[in-house]
């Protein structure tokens, strides 16, 4: 995710044009209801592909899984790294739960929390003595990075979250800019685009692909918007999110659009595409993680 100049106005249309596509779309099926939110288990065996006419869909938890924030200035210091850590927690259980449909384990990506007062020396910071600071601008998923997940377990490759930065964005502040519509499913929209980043390379190592069989050119960022698209539409799903919070993620991601195509992230509209692709399926139900690799990284797929 990067900060790209202020388009309140355009932010405003796109958002109103969004949520009138996915209001027609309250009614989610086509994904199974588990009964405690335990990922589903297989003996191991080798990695098995999707295929575009077999591939597992999300599940939807049966019972609510992430809380509000309840983020005020005065507790702020608590409740976002809580937070953040619910969502994470949320989409670790998500995501683990389709993998393992997949014969494929260990897909938790590790955690760096920055809290205020707090350094962190990312692997892929451009120099070894640059340091993150909590109010860094961005958040990132870097494959180098050896961080313990949710469990405790160091993972290679991790998720880094300025908490400062997240803290702003209850404070009407986007990436240090102002910005509209800020709230829960902001920050929980920017976790889930970083998380996103780790299925693609927890795919690709599972399948033993190389850099020259990922995904090209604004793919790798338009592929993760629609993952957290995906996940989105499980939250959706279980009655954890509303048509408000949709708007929240649909204005986040047309702000951090490129301003041009074939820039790296891709335009806002293209972006808002990708995100409205992976929560939606024709308007019918909820978006799947197989819609996402036949649009934006198809040798992922199998035969």
């Amino acid at each position: 995710m990067r900060k790209r100049p202020d388009r309140r106005n355009c932010a405003k249309r796109a958002m109103s044009a969004l949520v009138a596509v996915i209001a027609t779309s309250l009614v989610m099926t086509g994904c199974v209801a588990t009964q405690d939110g335990s990922p589903t288990r297989t003996p191991p065996e080798p990695p098995r592909h999707c295929t575009t006419t077999e591939c597992p869909e999300l599940s939807v938890f049966a019972e609510k899984q992430v809380a509000d924030s309840g983020v005020t200035p005065q507790n702020a210091s608590e409740r976002v790294p809580a937070y953040l850590t619910e969502v994470l927690d949320d989409l670790d259980r998500t995501w683990q739960d389709w993998f393992a449909q997949l014969n494929i384990e260990n897909i938790t990506p590790g955690r760096a929390l920055i809290e205020p007062g707090e350094t962190f020396a990312s692997k892929c910071l451009e120099s070894s003595d640059d340091v993150l600071t909590s109010d860094f601008a961005n958040a990132l998923y870097c494959t180098l990075d050896n961080e313990p997940d949710g469990q405790g377990v160091e993972r290679e490759g991790s998720i880094v979250l300025p908490v400062q930065t997240f803290a702003d964005i209850w404070d009407g502040k986007l990436f240090g800019s102002d910005g509209i519509m800020l709230g829960d499913f902001t920050a929980a929209t920017i976790v889930a685009h970083e998380y996103g980043h780790n299925v693609m390379y927890r795919l690709a190592d599972a399948y033993g692909m190389n850099k020259s069989q990922y995904p090209s050119g604004n793919n790798p960022e338009l592929l993760a918007d629609c993952f957290a698209g995906n996940w989105a539409a499980t939250v959706f799903a279980r009655k954890d999110l509303s048509i408000k919070e949709i708007a929240q993620a649909a204005v986040l991601i047309f702000s951090i659009g490129d301003p041009l195509p074939d820039q790296g992230h891709g335009t806002s509209i293209e972006r808002i595409h990708a995100l409205t692709r992976g929560f939606t399926d024709k308007l019918t139900s909820g978006g799947q993680p197989v819609t996402c690799l036949k649009n934006y990284w198809p040798a992922a797929l199998g035969s």
